[in-house]
């Protein structure tokens, strides 16, 4: 039986790296926020110069559009019950400026420039826009950008199915053929009660069922982080599932060998797949 110590070695040479980050993590107290994003932008820092690359799947759009509605207009102002879909991608337009420019005062100050890219499923629908877009992650990769990605959630009818962008992350993790998904979340890595998981080389059913729902201001939850994990199992892609709440959480998942918990298998061959096969595959999951 495999250990997460086998897999060091093969995490540490990972050249294409798709960090998620949840809503949770942008979204709160303000020293929360800079607490972690002080540590991203060093943890980052450090893997480009180590010569990897990385992109980002950013969740929090609606989540600073809220806040800023608040801001402007006081807690009275928000919707009562349950957001719906027009509230949300309202607050995802009202936010999406904010959640950016929160990035680039970060990122300016360890001279990582940034771009942002939104796309949805209409994106993949065809193949010249599934190959301009993997275009645009490389073209961005070479000219040493990090791109900043999320759901257009704006203008998409799809946000509910995504699973605050878990799934949006596993997506982007098969378009550019990444090494690695470092999800970061709440939580120690997938519990089982009170104990930890290290690792999986298999996602069954009994593994979903122990997943949990949201507990946060996203709509994800563990359960569809690990079945973003199942996702990219096959084309030999590793996920990991980190509590980003600890001190640099990314830099310690590359140096500890226990630390979270990894999903990996090395008897799929590392692979990217193509558009017709991320429609039928990928977006055959569903949150509800």
């Amino acid at each position: 039986m495999k250990t997460r110590k086998e897999f060091l070695n093969s995490i540490q040479k990972a050249k294409l790296i798709v960090v998620k980050i949840g809503s949770a993590r942008v979204s709160g107290e303000e020293s929360k926020i800079n607490d972690f994003l002080y540590d991203l932008v060093g943890d980052i820092r450090t893997l480009r110069d180590q010569g990897k690359e990385v992109i980002l799947v950013s969740s929090g759009a609606i989540a600073q559009g809220k806040k800023l509605l608040v801001d402007q207009m006081g807690s009275v102002s928000l919707p009562k019950g349950k957001t719906s879909l027009a509230e949300k991608q309202a607050f995802a337009a009202m936010g999406q400026n904010k959640l950016l420019n929160l990035y680039e005062s970060f990122f300016s100050r360890v001279n990582i420039p940034i771009a942002q890219i939104l796309f949805g499923r209409k994106d993949l629908n065809e193949d010249n826009s599934f190959t301009n877009l993997k275009q645009t992650f490389r073209q961005l990769l070479d000219w040493g950008i990090l791109p900043i990605v999320n759901e257009n959630d704006s203008v998409s009818t799809e946000e509910l199915n995504l699973g605050d962008n878990d799934i949006l992350s596993a997506i982007v993790a098969s378009i550019v053929g990444a090494d690695l998904l470092l999800i970061l979340t709440g939580v120690d890595g997938f519990l089982n009660g009170k104990e930890k998981i290290d690792l999986f080389t298999e996602i069954t059913k009994e593994t979903e069922t122990l997943a949990t729902g949201p507990s946060g201001p996203g709509t994800g939850g563990m359960f569809t982080k690990i079945n973003a994990a199942k996702l990219l199992l096959p084309y030999g892609i590793k996920t990991g599932i980190v509590n980003g709440e600890k001190k640099h959480a990314i830099s310690q998942f590359f140096e500890t060998e226990n630390f979270g918990t990894l999903v990996a298998n090395f008897s799929y061959d590392h692979r990217v797949p193509n558009a017709s096969e991320i429609q039928s595959h990928f977006f055959s999951f569903q949150t509800e």
